[in-house]
């Protein structure tokens, strides 16, 4: 139910960034950041629901809790850098918004550097 709600408001923002464009552009664009971070904010708030299974499935299997770590990081970059690169788009800095997603899947890279090597590892002792 409460998904219903943020999807109604979600609407109801873009009717009104939309109405606003043709009165005020940059009033329109701070509308539309400030819906975007109510859904940012709504999806921070659930995904602490998702974390606590992914803990107990990792838990289950036996894996490391480092990997898990890697992963959510991952997550947060990936979901970070997009909302980012949508409000910079939205705002008509393309470059600007390129720039943030290269940044971040070079961020990525570099995060989930240890399960590569744990990989690499992994195939060089069975070999």
């Amino acid at each position: 139910m409460v998904f219903l709600k943020l999807i109604i408001a979600v609407f109801v923002g873009v009717i009104l960034a939309i109405n606003l464009k043709g009165i005020s552009s940059p009033l329109s664009l701070y509308f539309s950041i400030a819906v975007s971070i109510l859904v940012f904010t709504y999806i921070l708030d659930r995904l602490s629901v998702v974390v606590d299974f992914l803990n107990n499935v990792m838990d289950g299997i036996g894996l490391q809790s480092g990997y898990l770590s890697i992963l959510i990081k991952v997550v947060g970059i990936s979901y970070i850098c997009e909302f980012t690169s949508n409000i910079c788009k939205e705002a008509g800095f393309l470059a600007v918004a390129g720039q943030v997603e290269i940044s971040g899947k070079i961020t990525m890279m570099i995060i989930s550097m240890p399960v590569l090597f744990a990989i690499v590892d992994t195939i060089t002792n069975i070999i």
